[in-house]
């Protein structure tokens, strides 16, 4: 095998000049790689960086750092990672990071949080470099082991391809040894114009578990001796409990406890059906405050 070769900042702006348009920046992606998660086994899963897994039998898992909340990220995210690597999307899946994963690799996945319609928007330019960060160094590792200039390769559909020789191979075969490549100092991006997934219509990468009742809820969350709560709150703003009778629910089956506080009650049970239907059958007497004097024209009138 050839000696590795870094890919540095020369030979991208040479690669991106002589493509023309594309947009050179300067990245750093944040954390260790991890040259092989499976040592010395046929069809070893390989991380060639934070965001991108790649399989021996050339299937990309690509992780996501946000909340799939229904707004369809679960796959647009994907989307703009997999338009830089130049992969195959047919044998794209998504995958959640890991929070604990992101504290102990230096905040790797960034700000794992879920707002509004921000997810796009503000992962946009990191992921896309993600993407093409991983993309050179699958081009660099074919590169290498030809013993060619990194310049004379391309990449599309999950393979590498030296046009001179018609030699190719695919990203299952060059993922390990991308693994253990430096990623580049810089990168160029795609123009909007030559843009095949970002912005186009494809299938959901999670209707199918959906589908199927595989995702894990927050509600579906099950530990051993886990109680829930359910909470009903005083009806009008600023008004509080005055009395409960907690002994008409407290002999109910898996109720644990009622549980007062300044403007609400709750029942806690051994699931949740259990205290949400005890918490609404709970006798209760609200101090409604001077709030339940307010109607809707008094509120027209005030604004």
């Amino acid at each position: 095998m050839s000696r590795p070769v870094d890919v540095g900042r020369r030979e991208f702006l040479v690669r991106s000049a002589a493509l023309g348009g594309a947009m050179v920046l300067g990245f750093h992606l944040p954390g260790p790689t991890r040259a092989a998660l499976v040592e010395g086994q046929a069809g070893a899963t390989r991380e060639v960086n934070a965001w991108i897994l790649i399989d021996a039998d050339d299937t990309v898992t690509i992780r996501v750092a946000r909340s799939e909340m229904g707004q369809g990220i679960f796959t647009a995210l994907p989307q703009l990672v997999a338009e830089e690597l130049e992969c195959d999307w047919n044998r794209v899946r998504a995958e959640y990071a890991a929070a604990s994963e992101n504290l102990q690799r230096d905040q790797v996945f960034g700000a794992m949080l879920t707002g509004g319609s921000r997810s796009v928007r503000q992962s946009h330019d990191y992921l896309r470099k993600a993407g093409a960060a991983a993309r050179e160094m699958l081009i660099a590792a074919a590169a290498a082991r030809w013993g060619v200039d990194a310049s004379e390769c391309s990449a599309a559909a999950s393979l590498v391809r030296h046009a001179a020789s018609g030699r190719q191979l695919r990203y299952g075969e060059l993922a390990g040894e991308a693994a253990r490549r430096r990623p580049p100092e810089v990168v160029f991006l795609k123009e909007p114009a030559d843009w095949k997934l970002i912005g186009r219509p494809v299938k959901r990468l999670d209707t199918a578990d959906k589908v199927a009742g595989k995702p894990v809820f927050g509600t579906d969350v099950q530990l051993p001796g886990m109680l829930h709560a359910a909470i009903r709150a005083c009806p009008v703003f600023g008004g509080t409990l005055r009395s409960v009778d907690a002994a008409a629910v407290s002999g109910l089956p898996g109720i644990q406890a009622v549980v007062t506080l300044a403007d609400a009650v709750a029942v806690v049970a051994d699931d949740w059906w259990r205290a949400a239907q005890a918490v609404a059958a709970l006798p209760v007497i609200w101090n409604e405050g001077p709030g339940a004097a307010v109607d809707d024209a008094e509120l027209r009138a005030d604004l």
